[in-house]
């Protein structure tokens, strides 16, 4: 059977782990389990988006959708990179939060703050959840690309429900051997064979 869609996968989910039609009622939350993982480890080319931000009383909201920063840029008529910092290090090095060009920002609960402070619209790339799946939402990039992986880390939160623990130990591996997988096949969609470019003279 093809695993294409939200059902596809929750009928396999009762096919997969012995037949247990029992389970069907819990397939939605083993879905939502499994995403919950896949968003606090897997990191994947299609997880990144880019946002603009709007400073408001010197800080930006987050994206709702919002797991990891992988660069920040204060916009404008001139592009400049910022640098994180931690909060200890923002109040030594700005304890007035003046306004200015920004160097540096942090990141606090749900807001990113730029500092300097500044007005400056602020573009963050940033890694995305991804977008669970529902009757609404029927397929996401994920199942498309590792339909795979999607199923084991559904089996895996059975086999944790069920309290089996042989089969737990066996959905684990998998998992973990799938995604590490995808994101080596990810990073080699990005950078293979790149070569090293040095800045300056080379003799």
């Amino acid at each position: 059977m093809t695993i294409a869609t939200y059902s596809d996968l929750k009928q396999s989910v009762t096919d997969w782990f012995m037949g247990r039609t029992d389970l069907a009622a819990n397939a939605d939350d083993f879905i939502s389990l499994a995403e919950d993982y896949f968003n606090l480890t897997l990191r994947c080319r299609e997880m990144e988006t880019i946002a603009t931000m709007t400073p408001v009383d010197g800080a930006c909201a987050l994206p709702a959708d919002y797991l990891e920063y992988k660069r920040v840029t204060m916009t404008g008529s001139i592009r400049r990179k910022l640098d994180f910092i931690t909060e200890d290090a923002a109040d030594d090095l700005y304890p007035a939060r003046q306004g200015g060009i920004p160097n540096n920002f942090i990141i606090t609960a749900n807001t990113l703050t730029p500092l300097p402070i500044t007005e400056n619209p602020i573009e963050i790339v940033y890694y995305q959840k991804i977008p669970a799946l529902s009757a609404d939402n029927p397929t996401n990039w994920l199942l498309s690309r590792s339909a795979n992986l999607y199923l084991h880390g559904c089996l895996l939160n059975a086999a944790e429900f069920v309290k089996d623990d042989a089969e737990l130990e066996k959905e684990t591996t998998l998992v973990q051997q799938i995604m590490s997988a995808l994101m080596t096949a990810d990073s080699m969609s990005k950078f293979a064979r790149a070569g090293v470019t040095l800045r300056g003279s080379v003799f």
